[in-house]
């Protein structure tokens, strides 16, 4: 009796170490997606990031170059450079979120401080949230420019 009953607890014992090792085993490829997705997301955020300090520099042609390759085959640096009136100044960004859509497309939102120079009333400081759709083509992520 005093037998079975061991063998008994070795076998809930063992059933026990096989199945808690089960799902350790099916969370494991998860890590390497979950890097892949953070190494995504950091470079997205750094793109972003690139495009606006040029754009707080005046810096068009630097932002121009952050733009799809379809749109640039569509419109010059010129017609880029001329969608921007000259009311506001941008200071700086803050991205706030990233949403993927997909692994070849993500909209990220972003905080924009900036000052609006107002023709009567002078400089006033304002911030809004925006979001930009991006898509990523040829192995880099592109900011879609919304017409």
């Amino acid at each position: 009796m005093y037998l079975l009953r061991c063998l008994g607890m070795m076998l809930l014992a063992y059933l026990a170490m096989t199945n808690a090792s089960a799902p350790a085993a099916e969370v494991a490829p998860a890590a390497p997606a979950a890097e892949a997705a953070q190494a995504q997301r950091a470079l997205l955020e750094q793109r972003v990031t690139a495009k606006w300090d040029a754009l707080i520099r005046k810096d068009f042609a630097t932002a121009y170059s952050f733009t799809s390759p379809s749109y640039r085959k569509l419109f010059s640096l010129d017609a880029f450079r001329s969608s921007f009136g000259n009311k506001v100044g941008w200071r700086r960004v803050e991205v706030v979120d990233v949403e993927f859509k997909g692994g070849d497309a993500a909209t990220v939102g972003i905080n924009i401080h900036f000052v609006y120079h107002q023709p009567q009333a002078g400089p006033l400081d304002m911030q809004t949230y925006v979001q930009e759709p991006w898509v990523f083509v040829d192995g880099q992520w592109w900011y879609l420019v919304k017409s």
